[in-house]
């Protein structure tokens, strides 16, 4: 039932003109208009956005597009108050150098907690991890690890052991213990230990065959 009297109409009043939206950093409620790193982020979006569409088309950026987006609380888009840039609890976006696809860039990165989808720890995709991601690397910003970042290095030697098992088997002098033991040490490396017993029982017979 909607309330008509002058202390209900009174609050709608307010509530339609609240500007406050909640910080994902320190949780506090900030009047979205008083940010100033938001508001500067916003102004060269809208700037760059403004100058591709004409002012009729859908796509036509809102001036207040990124405090709109604040105020709704939308969970998979990032900012943070002054208060916590200066403090360093997060950082400003450079949102010219994110590789945006659709959508309205970042304007700030903020430490993001997730469970590691290989080892099921708890880990952080800590805002400067994000800022090297999306403006050194040139990752969708829409892009973001399932994987701690021990368990992403243990992935990365995994791939490169893989690429250079392929090279030494594709060249393997199958009468030199030294490769022999070398592919061994590799399907170690890969996780294989059947196959790198196989190869390692294989160097030591060519060994013994030498003497």
């Amino acid at each position: 039932m909607v309330d008509w009297s002058k202390s209900g109409m009174k609050k709608a009043r307010a509530k339609s003109r609240d500007r406050s939206a909640t910080c994902p950093v320190c949780g506090r409620r900030r009047n979205v208009d008083q940010q100033k790193k938001l508001r500067a982020t916003e102004a060269i979006w809208f700037k760059r956005e403004a100058a591709y569409y004409e002012a009729g088309s859908p796509f036509y950026p809102l001036v207040d597009g990124m405090r709109g987006l604040a105020i709704s609380g939308q969970r998979e888009w990032f900012w943070a108050c002054d208060g916590c840039i200066r403090g360093r609890r997060a950082l400003t976006a450079n949102i010219t150098k994110q590789v945006l696809g659709l959508g309205t860039p970042f304007a700030a990165y903020v430490d993001r907690p997730f469970r590691c989808s290989d080892c099921d720890t708890p880990s952080v995709f800590t805002a400067s991890e994000q800022q090297h991601w999306y403006e050194t690397l040139g990752f969708l910003i829409w892009v973001y690890p399932n994987q701690c970042a021990p368990c992403r290095a243990k992935r990365r030697r995994k791939r490169r052991a893989n690429r250079a098992l392929a090279e030494a088997l594709a060249g393997l002098d199958t009468r030199d213990p030294t490769q022999l033991e070398a592919v061994a040490r590799l399907y170690d490396e890969i996780g294989a230990a059947a196959k790198a017993t196989v190869y390692r029982s294989r160097a030591k017979n060519r060994r013994a065959l030498s003497k």
